[in-house]
Order: C-alpha cells, then sequence, then structure tokens
C-alpha cells in the first residue's frame, strides 16, 4: 500500500529542492543532494523521522551518486612545471622573436650546490 506522505512526498520535496537549487543557487544543488542523503540515512539508520525521512535519503541518493560520477570522471590531475623557466609568447618583434624565455624567481635563495 502507498503511503502518501511517506512514499510520495518525500521524493517531491527532493525533486522541488532540486529545482530551486538549480534556479536559485547552482552552487547548492550538489550540496543539497549530498545533504538530503546523508540526513535521510542517518536517520533512518539511527530510527529517527520516521519512513519520510528515509525516503528523502534514498530519493536523494541518485542525484548524489550523479554528482560523485562526475567530480570522478572529471578530476584531472595538475603538475607543477619543472622547469624553472617558463615560456611566453609575445608578439613578434624584429630582435626578438614569437617566444622569450623569462626567468622565474622562486629559487633565488638556493645556493648553486644545493641541486
Amino acid at each position: 500500500m502507498i503511503k502518501m506522505v511517506e512514499d510520495l512526498a518525500a521524493p517531491g520535496a527532493v525533486a522541488l529542492v532540486n529545482i530551486v537549487t538549480k534556479e536559485a543557487a547552482p552552487e547548492w544543488n550538489e550540496w543539497a543532494h549530498y545533504i538530503l542523503t546523508g540526513v535521510g540515512y542517518a536517520a533512518g539508520f539511527m530510527g529517527f523521522g520516521g519512513g519520510f525521512v528515509k525516503n528523502l535519503g534514498l530519493a536523494s541518493l541518485s542525484g548524489t551518486v550523479d554528482h560523485i560520477y562526475n567530480r570522478v570522471k572529471g578530476a584531472t590531475v595538475t603538475r607543477a612545471p619543472v622547469s624553472r623557466m617558463a615560456y611566453r609568447a609575445r608578439p613578434a618583434g624584429p630582435v626578438q622573436g614569437p617566444v622569450q624565455r623569462t626567468y622565474q624567481p622562486e629559487f633565488e635563495g638556493v645556493t648553486p650546490h644545493a641541486f
């Protein structure tokens, strides 16, 4: 038997939170899913809030998994430059050419024998 408040209102509330956060504060949409899922599962595990709060966690789980998947899929590894000399593109001139090496002073205080 379907319980109106527990089984229908909880997914409706999650959908409403999703739509409102996407329109009003898109930067909070991901966190809203995490919070709803965490609160729903934690309350269900501890026996608080009844079926409505538990179903909030269940209904928001798909959004949470989608956000986690997008974070993992979009993760990139960045590396620091190996050389302390960087290349900079410059407008072509008669003397210097299109690329010029510039000095970056991050190792100025290091003595030569340290390397």
